[in-house]
């Protein structure tokens, strides 16, 4: 096995938001810092402001928008009058019900009772006019402040059409937190300029609510937010409104206090101390939230708390009060930032009038611009906007001017009702076409609104890839078509020096790109999957983050099944910011790779989507206002050739049965693919502590070569189950089998006196030793009555268990400091096994951290009969064992443990028994033996030595007392912990002759002759 000693970096990611802690430097290995955080919110804004100023970069920032929103505070505080001459601000509302498939009136699936309890909640909350203004403490009642605001359910949909401004999504998952909002934008939205979204959910515990902040687009200040698809207002279902599905204790003030939030406001103590602020002069400072109500005033920061705000933590029946100061904040968002005041008295707050015999195309389905083939099939989806039922129509499509077809058709189309009307094929022309759908007549007359009565498209046929295909750097532009929907800075081809040698490379230069969140594609040709269902695309990238926390670009590759007119960004296969992008350091410079060494190969395998047919393939730029990505080399193969993958092969330390003094827990990863690794992401989870992640960079692992994966220790007393997980080797995102390591560790730290005996009688469970199978924590050494002996003997077996399991039976600790010898003695025995099986001795002299193996048998030299299983009440089924341990006796030798470990279990295996595991303090392989309770002097006569042996049941002190032929005592010493010891004596101590030797103890007294020649 090779280890190769890297120099690695690891930061933690954050469990809600990814966000990635500034990470530090370990020589030698991978190694992760630890990170715990554990969110007891119940609103989610402090993390939504975390992601939004890590999506919009400084502009999204808590600090660029204070300085902004004081200014205009100001300047509002300058024209007075407008406070008392502005009417209502109506909001109109669209209340997304997410829920998972329960009727109307279960569940998430909240009933209109519910919801309307809520607006109804929100409008005397925002209005001053809730039931319980009454117990705004008298010290506040100067400040408190109707917000001149109100909510309308919704009247007319994005489509013009009248509606009740509730919709109802079926959705994917169970519960959802804060990190899914993009997946909850994409289930439902509709057009934040117009709309206050509002999606009720079931959220995961502990969040119950969170809103995303605003952001400026002044004059300084204009740029464009980049989180439209989030914008709005999340709720848990059970504390939306009162009644129905929402708990006991909910008034709707979650979502009076996370519209706050969605308005420009802060949590009243300025997520600090005393030392922060929520930037409202007539709130008082507090020190941190209150999450109960209290009966007498709480005083922080010099000051009585405004628990009664609806900007604190407390129970919805506390709050009841905003202040003037956070309405001249909400004044100022509503009046001037992007998608808060474009909702004011909007167009969905009026109900609709519809025109009698209105039909409407809504989209063109089919021909789009582009087009894979000259022969289509003409598709449109109309739809009924007017008050009239629809009942015939007809519809011309021309190309080029030139009517192709009119056709004359019956329809059943309610108001709001759509279908597809599908056209005669057509053969268009190969080079320019102007395609043009057009109502023409509506239930026999003319159409009285003919702003919704036609669409228009610019079909071109798109080329075809011949696989294996390699980019040339004149394709782009031709047969790759560069998207760039705002005519400012996209895809470009540049001549770049690298390794000394000029090559032509693709380039964005988000660096000077202003725009934030705005999208450029490059769309390749078309790909048939059905003739290549294996198919890889491939290309090296470089890319190093501008180093400033919030600015960061992404770069997606996105598939299209509809020949490139629409991809499909929120799944994409490939979708990588600034932490997975990076090749090279962050730097606040322009970024320009100089030599090979800063690409790194990106992979995205493209079978998931081979039952598409003919797709293509975008490479989608999301600027971030960070740094330049490269991308050169773009291949797509015939099959998948190139692969990242890596095994988790072994958990180096702790061991499986250890003191729990390793300094680190170490897990060898091995590359197992056919590309270097140079970084992943790795996630812990133990029985103590809730998941940890770990964001590795490091040196590069070449494939078959191994490295260590050091983190900090996890491991208490007792049994740990550690699982280890690896994603993304490289950051690799195609789809893999888990790679996950899951182990069983003991951390044990009972101490026996030696020299000791484990017979295991009198017992009812292994104590003081212990047993563990590291792979799967399954039943393995068990404590096994005797049939004969004493009614308490016992032996210690493991029975038959198949699959890769390893079975460790573990010592306490034990000194064996005050001896140079040691050996250890067992007795097994085993009938038939496979070859593969194995029984090993392993000794560590440090309490376990680490190992050494001592013996080892397998297969046929274990066996100890001739036929069948054997029998544990027949001693001559059984064969003594000697291992020396010698290497871990002397000086320093205070924490020594043994394993007996069992490996490559066969489920055809006979069942093993060990029995009468013994410590000399000294290496004889064939002691004597003077019986149990008996002791033996020899040699005798003796001439240079003389040793006197014991075997007693138990540790005792033993007196020993030697008397020569004249009656003197020439030997008188007490000798503690006598168990099973030899005592060697000198000879050239003691004169020629006769020696009487008195032996007593508690359970002996024995006088024996001795004759020393």
């Amino acid at each position: 096995m090779k280890i190769i000693a890297s120099q690695i970096r690891i930061g933690l990611i954050l469990s809600f938001f990814l966000l990635l802690i500034s990470p530090s430097s370990f020589s030698q290995q991978f190694f992760g810092q630890s990170f715990q955080h554990i969110h007891d919110e119940k609103c989610a804004a402090t993390h939504m402001e975390k992601l939004q100023e890590e999506q919009l970069g400084i502009y999204g920032s808590k600090e660029f928008f204070e300085s902004w929103m004081n200014g205009q505070i100001k300047e509002r505080k300058s024209r007075p009058q407008t406070r008392t001459t502005e009417d209502v601000k109506f909001i109109p509302v669209v209340v997304h019900i997410i829920h998972n498939g329960t009727p109307i009136g279960e569940g998430a699936n909240i009933s209109l009772a519910q919801i309307e309890s809520q607006i109804r909640t929100l409008n005397e909350d925002f209005r001053r006019q809730n039931p319980d203004a009454s117990q705004t403490p008298e010290e506040f009642l100067g400040v408190a402040a109707d917000s001149r605001v109100e909510f309308v359910l919704a009247k007319q949909d994005p489509r013009g059409l009248p509606t009740d401004g509730i919709n109802r999504v079926q959705g994917p998952k169970t519960t959802y937190s804060p990190n899914d909002a993009g997946l909850i934008g994409q289930l439902a939205q509709w057009p934040p300029e117009d709309y206050l979204n509002i999606w009720v959910v079931p959220l995961v515990n502990p969040f119950i609510g969170y809103a995303t902040f605003p952001v400026s687009n002044l004059p300084g200040l204009n740029f464009p937010a980049a989180a439209r698809e989030t914008d709005g207002v999340t709720v848990d279902y059970r504390y939306f409104g009162q009644g129905g599905s929402a708990v006991g204790g909910s008034r709707g003030r979650t979502l009076t206090h996370e519209i706050g939030h969605f308005f420009g406001l802060r949590h009243i103590w300025g997520d600090g101390n005393c030392n922060a602020d929520d930037f409202v002069d007539d709130t008082p400072n507090q020190d941190g939230p209150n999450n109960i109500c209290r009966p007498t005033p709480r005083v922080t920061c010099g000051t009585r708390d405004m628990v009664e705000n609806y900007m604190d933590y407390t129970t919805d029946v506390c709050m009841n009060i905003f202040t003037q100061g956070q309405v001249d904040r909400m004044d100022v968002v509503l009046a001037n930032s992007p998608r808060r005041a474009s909702l004011v008295n909007g167009r969905a707050t009026i109900e609709p009038i519809l025109q009698d015999n209105d039909l409407g195309v809504e989209r063109l389905l089919n021909p789009q611009n582009f087009i894979c083939e000259l022969n289509i099939v003409p598709e449109v989806l109309i739809f009924n906007s007017g008050s009239n039922r629809i009942t015939s129509a007809r519809i011309e499509i021309r190309n080029n001017t030139n009517l192709l077809q009119s056709l004359n058709i019956s329809l059943d189309l309610e108001t709001g009702d759509n279908t597809i009307v599908t056209f005669n094929p057509v053969t268009l022309n190969n080079n320019s076409n102007n395609f043009e759908v057009n109502i023409v007549e509506v239930n026999g007359t003319t159409d009285p609104n003919p702003s919704n009565n036609s669409v228009t498209s610019t079909p071109v046929l798109q080329p075809e890839l011949s696989l294996p295909y390699s980019l040339r750097i004149e394709d782009i532009g031709n047969t790759w078509v560069i998207d760039n929907p705002d005519n400012d800075i996209t895809w470009e081809t540049i001549p770049l020096t690298i390794g000394g040698s000029t090559q032509e490379v693709i380039r964005v230069q988000n660096y000077e790109y202003d725009a934030i969140g705005e999208l450029d594609f490059l769309v390749s040709p078309q790909i048939n999957l059905n003739q290549f269902p294996n198919a890889q695309l491939t290309f090296l990238m470089a890319h190093a983050p501008y180093n400033a926390q919030g600015f960061g670009d992404d770069l997606i590759i996105a598939i299209s099944a509809d020949c490139g007119n629409t991809f499909e960004i929120i799944d994409a296969p490939y979708s990588k910011d600034r932490v997975f992008l990076q090749t090279s350091e962050p730097t606040l410079n322009e970024f320009v790779p100089r030599n090979e060494s800063q690409f790194r190969r990106e992979i995205v395998n493209l079978a998931p989507f081979a039952d598409l047919g003919n797709v293509r393939i975008a490479f989608i730029n999301r600027n971030g206002f960070g740094n330049n990505i490269y991308i050169k080399d773009i291949e797509v193969l015939e099959e998948e050739f190139f692969k990242y993958d890596v095994q988790l092969t072994q958990l180096v330390s702790p061991t499986p049965i250890s003191t729990g003094n390793h300094e680190v827990e170490s897990i060898l990863l091995k590359n197992t693919g056919n590309l270097p690794i140079s970084g992943f992401v790795f996630r812990r989870t133990t029985s103590f502590t809730p998941r940890q992640s770990f964001l590795a960079r490091g040196t590069v692992v070449p494939p078959g070569d191994s490295t260590l994966i050091n983190l900090p220790i996890s491991t208490r007393e007792g049994v740990n189950q550690l699982i280890y997980r690896l994603e993304f080797p490289n950051f690799d995102q195609n789809p893999r089998n888990p790679i996950v390591l899951d182990r069983h560790v003991v951390i044990h730290q009972e101490n026996i006196r030696s020299p000791w005996r484990q017979n295991f009688n009198n017992a009812v469970n292994l104590d003081p030793w212990v047993a563990i199978n590291p792979e799967n924590n399954l039943r393995g050494w068990a404590l096994s009555p005797l049939q004969v002996g004493s009614s308490a003997s016992n032996v210690v077996r493991i029975d038959p268990v198949a699959g890769m399991n390893t079975f460790w039976l573990g010592s306490p600790t034990f000194d064996l400091t005050r001896s140079s010898q040691a050996a250890l003695f067992f007795d097994r025995a085993a009938g038939s096994v496979s070859p593969t099986t194995k029984l090993l001795v392993y000794a560590s002299d440090d309490g376990g951290t680490n190992y050494r193996e001592v013996f080892n048998k397998s297969g046929n030299d274990l066996v100890t009969v001739s036929s069948g299983d054997p029998n544990p009440n027949s001693s001559g089924d059984f064969t003594r064992e000697y291992v020396n341990l010698s290497d871990f006796a002397g000086s320093n030798k205070s924490m020594v443990r043994v394993a007996i470990v069992l490996e490559g279990q066969e489920d055809t295996n006979s069942t093993i028994f060990l029995n009468n595991i013994e410590l000399f303090l000294s290496a004889n392989p064939e002691p004597v033996d003077p019986g149990l309770g008996s002791t033996i002097i020899y040699p005798n006569p003796a001439n240079e030595l003389f040793n006197i042996v014991f075997n007693l049941p138990r540790f005792e002190t033993v007196k020993i007392q030697i008397v020569s032929a004249t009656g003197t005592l020439v030997h008188d010493v007490d000798y503690p912990n006598t168990l099973n010891q030899t005592y060697t004596f000198s000879s050239r101590n003691f004169s020629k002759g006769l020696f009487i030797v008195q032996i007593t103890s508690q359970s002996i007294t024995e006088t024996r002759k001795l004759i020393i020649y």
